[in-house]
Parts: C-alpha cells; structure tokens; sequence
C-alpha cells in the first residue's frame, strides 16, 4: 500500500510492505502513480537491472533513480515489480520491472517526476513490517 503527503513543491510518498521489499515494491508503484494511472499500465515489456547502496536510503534512492532513467531513456512507465534485496559489503537489489511505453491516451498522464531526493527519506523496521517516505521533485 502506498499513500501520499504535502511537501512545498513537490509530493512525499510512503510505502509499506510486510516485507523490505515489499515496502520498495509499494513505493515503486506509488513512484509511477504519481505520472500516471498504473492500473492502466500492462506488463508488455520487462527490464532487469540491479543498483547497490551502502545504506537502506542509498539504496532506495539509486533504485527510483535508476528507475526514472528507463522512463526518461526508452520511454517506459511500470506498474509491477519482482525485488530481492541483500547485504554483502553494501545493499544489493535486484529488480526485474514490469510495463510498457508510454500512451498519452492510454495512461493518463499526470505529473512529470524530475527527480527523488534524499530529503526526509526514511526507512523503517516496524511491528507490522517496514515503512518508507520519500520525496519526489515535481
């Protein structure tokens, strides 16, 4: 699950999941939510990648970032994501990403995403499982 809050300029998201990744997978969604309507997104095309982070904010940070590439790049928007998270050295994630090309008619295009920041990002283990909070500059 994944919901919204206020920032001056921009849009906070904050996801959970029972899991870490889970809690990344929501906070996927709630990234490509915010451009467009991801329950109009079909799984027509994947992409593979893995990015490292030598901290849970690192991480997730280098993981929207890395996805906004593949929209900015080869036009894609997402709508699923398979993640598996691990810690050597530093946090590894790999990510096989689930969507098609952007359609203007298709997708309802929302908001233009520039960018995640670091600010006010947070990562934690609760009771229930794991929350994060990011922020996105609009």
């Amino acid at each position: 699950m994944f919901s919204y809050f206020e920032t001056t300029a921009d849009l906070g998201v904050e996801a959970v999941g029972d899991t870490l990744e889970e809690s990344f997978k929501e906070g996927a969604k709630g990234l490509y939510n915010i451009m467009v309507d991801i329950d109009k997104v079909d799984k027509r095309e994947s992409v593979e990648f893995e990015v490292e982070g030598e901290s849970l904010e690192e991480l997730l940070y280098n993981f929207l970032n890395e996805l906004l590439f593949y929209t900015d790049v080869d036009n894609l928007v997402f709508s699923d994501f398979d993640i598996k998270i691990e810690k050597d050295d530093n946090y590894k994630l790999r990510c096989t990403a689930y969507g098609e090309k952007i359609d203007k008619e298709k997708h309802n295009i929302k908001e233009e995403v520039k960018a995640v920041t670091y600010h006010k990002m947070e990562i934690k283990q609760e009771d229930n499982g794991w929350k994060i909070r990011y922020i996105v500059d609009l």
